[in-house]
Order: structure tokens, then sequence, then C-alpha cells
């Protein structure tokens, strides 16, 4: 019975120090859990903070342009198609993806056309051009009574919108959404097949 009592008076003495040594290195584990956190969180706050991309209309141009003129209707129809010339500039630290997007031509409010923008990647402080061709859905304009009087006028209106929506993985941990947004009005000249007037705005929200 002493040498049992013995053993039992050792491990009870030593279990206050396995315990307390068991929690001095859950201390320090989660200590270095909560550094490396801080540290994740002042880089993302920092050096990886999210900065806006902008999209950029860099040429817009008349790829093909037919109007003919009906007298007994006293109708126009027109089949325009434009190539625009798109670039994406990101100023992050970390790759941008964006998904499926459209760019849309519209007239007088109407949309009138629309083309697809293929999701894709931009990397880190790189800018990615796109070029988009947007064809008149004619039947959309036959409807408009303006059209005729733009045509007479010897100018029609038209406005191209794009928009673009991604997101920015930072660490794989933080996820930024991103949308760009570009719009501009222009004219297109009839009389010699040209552009002008043409005047872009350009949002980005995080």
């Amino acid at each position: 019975m002493d040498v049992e009592s013995s053993k039992a008076a050792v491990m009870k003495a030593e279990s206050p120090k396995k315990h307390k040594r068991r929690n001095i290195c859950l201390g320090v584990t989660a200590a270095v859990i909560l550094l490396i956190f801080l540290l994740l969180l002042i880089l993302g706050l920092t050096v990886f903070k999210p900065k806006q991309p902008t999209t950029t209309v860099d040429s817009t141009s008349i790829s093909d342009l037919k109007v003919s003129f009906d007298v007994a209707r006293l109708r126009v129809d027109v089949n325009l198609t434009l190539d625009v010339d798109l670039s994406i500039k990101n100023p992050n630290k970390v790759s941008v993806k964006y998904k499926n997007s459209s760019a849309f031509l519209n007239y007088r409010g109407q949309v009138v056309g629309e083309a697809p923008i293929p999701a894709g990647k931009i990397l880190a402080d790189k800018t990615q051009p796109l070029n988009v061709t947007v064809t008149i859905m004619a039947d959309r304009l036959l409807s408009d009574s303006q059209l005729y009087s733009d045509f007479m006028a010897g100018a029609i209106p038209f406005n191209t919108l794009t928009k673009i929506s991604g997101k920015a993985s930072i660490f794989n941990l933080f996820n930024v959404h991103i949308t760009s947004t570009s719009t501009c009005d222009l004219l297109v000249f009839v009389s010699n097949r040209t552009i002008g007037d043409q005047k872009c705005r350009y949002k980005t929200k995080l």
C-alpha cells in the first residue's frame, strides 16, 4: 500500500505540471494564429488593399453600315455594326476574375444591339484589351418614329453600355466584388459613315 500510495502521490504531483504545459502550448498556438491573422489583415488593408479597376473605351469604329430609305412608308432601315475596343486596367496586387458580361447598343433609351463578353482573368497590375463587335437588331428600330427625323438630320444618336462584374481574392480569405461600367454617347453621321461627338463616362463600384 505504501508503494501504491507513493505512485499516486507522484502522478498527482505531475498532473498540474502537464496541465500547465498544455495550457502554455495552447496559448502560444493561439497567439501565433492571431498574429498571422493580424498580419494578413494589415497587408489586406495596406499593400493588398482593393483598388478600383477601370474600363476604358479606347475607340469605336463602324465596320459595316447600310442605310436604305423607304419612300412609300417614310421608313428608314439601318444595319449597323460597331467595333468597340476596350481596355480593363487592374491596379490591384492580385488578379481579378470577371464573369460573362455583355455590351449593349442603345438608341434613345432602347436596347437595339447586344454582344457577349466572355469571362476572363486580368493579372495583377496589368491591362487587358478587349474587342467587342455589336450589331444592330434592325427589327427593334423599325417601330421608332424618331429614326426618320434623325436620318433626315444626317446624324443618328447611339449609346454604348458595357458592364463587367468580377471579384478579387486576397490570400483566398477575402473576396472583393467589383463592377466596372462604361457608357458612351456618340453620333453616327450618315453621309460619310463616321462616328463623332463621342463622350464617355466611367464608373467602378467595389
